[in-house]
């Protein structure tokens, strides 16, 4: 290989596709309604991350250190795969006075319905479980409930660090 060459690494996890498919699952949950980009990168973060929510159901991935800061740097990768679900015709995107929504289409639960895989499941129920924990809340108030929880949310770690440093101190 010559430097001249370029290495395209492509992770199935957390990349368009996965994304993509976490945000089909919560708009088909809510069918018709639609949500903003800004709302499914905050519920993208809790489908993987219910145990963050007292009550929630277990995480569909492990809860590692600092993973609040995930929301900072989902938006691009999520509008991706957005793009391609609705490229696809199983999304679409709505224009509306208060901005720009997604929202599943009449194709979005038959196309779920033909994936067949545990992950898949358990993504379903944690989506069916955040919309009715969460779905009726308006924008602004999901966007403060993730700013006042962003620094918690894996700083138990942390914590956890600091304290068996001062223990084997």
């Amino acid at each position: 290989m010559t430097s001249a060459e370029q290495v395209s690494v492509s992770t199935p996890f957390n990349g368009p596709v996965e994304i993509g498919l976490r945000a089909l699952a919560i708009l088909n949950e809510s069918f018709p309604a639609g949500y903003s980009l800004q709302r499914l990168v905050v519920f993208d973060y809790l489908v993987v991350h219910s145990d963050d929510i007292p009550g929630g159901p277990v995480g569909l991935h492990p809860q590692t250190p600092h993973r609040g800061g995930e929301l900072l740097v989902r938006r691009s990768v999520l509008e991706e795969g957005l793009l391609l679900y609705q490229s696809r015709g199983l999304l679409e995107r709505r224009y509306t006075d208060q901005g720009v929504y997604f929202a599943a289409t009449d194709r979005s639960a038959a196309f779920l319905d033909a994936l067949d895989s545990e992950y898949l499941e358990h993504l379903r129920d944690r989506a069916s479980w955040l919309i009715t924990e969460l779905g009726a809340l308006a924008d602004d108030e999901m966007n403060q409930l993730a700013d006042r929880h962003i620094g918690e949310w894996g700083a138990e770690f942390a914590m956890e660090s600091v304290l068996h440093i001062q223990e084997g101190s």
